[in-house]
């Protein structure tokens, strides 16, 4: 790892793994020039690692001189990158959650920073490679659920989620038709990819493709409103955040779709972790069987929690973008 590190022109005094990613493994550096990150790309997930490097180069582009921010890409031989016997690695400064930064209503400027995050990737010409084949391709995971579910007679899921499953994905289907706009998007935009301070940070940028603003939204909401009743209060500062940092650039079909992608993006990871508890080969490859039979659980009640609050949820949409 000394070289790995060397490439990007630091030398390390400790390296110490950090292990709450899904994906990638991760790493804190010291050294006396300061305090970094450093990352193996999971090549089992990002096929072409050349494309994800070169899309965050891009959007660190975009985002020099922005109010909000994105990580500084160290560089090693004119590359966000080394290649390193097969493998590849990235590194950028570490950045600190800044506790003396006072806050007064953090789930809206969550929406706020997403929003503006949005707006400003997509105020550049940028057509992102694909990071990920199929990623959020509801129908793609869906049957994948399927056939892991053919190809385990020891393991069962209800015919009852399956029916609510498909169900969703013939909405979503519906709703998201083959003309709808689309966006350059974060693509994992939960509140953890969001570092408060004197500047906004939008971190973890491996996912950002072209994709519908209904997604980011949609995973924003999942991640904040995790209580069992639906929690307005929060929803609403979502909301309102996402809606001034949008800055007035959605259609009304895109602000109609945003509601669905709440239950798209619940329900897609219901789907994925069920999936991951039937098959051998799992995406979340740093969870047990048990772990994703319990998450993809716990996921589908805050679907049934969405579906349920249909016309609150989108009472505060309309209210918060003024249709």
């Amino acid at each position: 790892m000394h070289e790995i590190i060397h490439s990007f022109g630091i030398s390390e005094k400790s390296v110490n793994e950090i292990g709450n990613g899904n994906i990638n493994k991760t790493f804190h550096v010291k050294s006396d020039s300061g305090e970094y990150i450093l990352q193996n790309i999971n090549k089992n997930i990002f096929k072409n690692p050349e494309s994800v490097m070169k899309n965050i180069s891009s959007v660190c582009k975009i985002f020099e001189g922005k109010d909000i921010s994105v990580p500084e890409y160290l560089s090693a031989d004119g590359r966000n990158y080394v290649e390193y016997n097969g493998e590849y690695w990235r590194m950028y400064r570490f950045i600190a959650d800044c506790n003396d930064f006072k806050i007064k209503d953090k789930n809206r400027l969550y929406g706020k920073v997403f929003g503006k995050f949005i707006h400003t990737v997509n105020s550049k010409k940028f057509k992102p490679e694909t990071a990920i084949e199929h990623f959020h391709d509801f129908s793609f995971y869906l049957n994948r659920l399927n056939m892991a579910m053919s190809g385990n007679s020891l393991k069962k899921i209800d015919s009852g989620i399956i029916m609510r499953l498909q169900s969703l994905k013939d909405t979503l289907g519906h709703i998201f038709s083959a003309d709808f706009p689309k966006r350059i998007i974060h693509g994992d935009a939960k509140k953890d990819n969001v570092i408060f301070g004197n500047i906004h940070y939008v971190i973890d940028l491996d996912t950002v493709m072209t994709g519908y603003a209904a997604l980011d939204y949609g995973d924003l909401v999942r991640s904040v409103c995790t209580k069992n009743s639906l929690d307005t209060a929060d929803l609403t500062a979502i909301t309102k955040g996402f809606a001034e940092g949008l800055g007035g650039i959605l259609s009304a079909d895109e602000i109609n779709s945003l509601y669905y992608g709440i239950l798209w993006i619940t329900g897609e990871l219901a789907v994925r972790y069920l999936t991951d508890w039937l098959a051998k080969d799992r995406y979340f490859s740093n969870k047990t069987p048990a772990e994703c039979l319990r998450r993809a659980n716990e996921l589908l009640a805050q679907l049934n929690n969405f579906i349920n609050s249909g016309d609150e949820i989108t009472g505060i949409i309309y209210s918060a973008f003024q249709i």
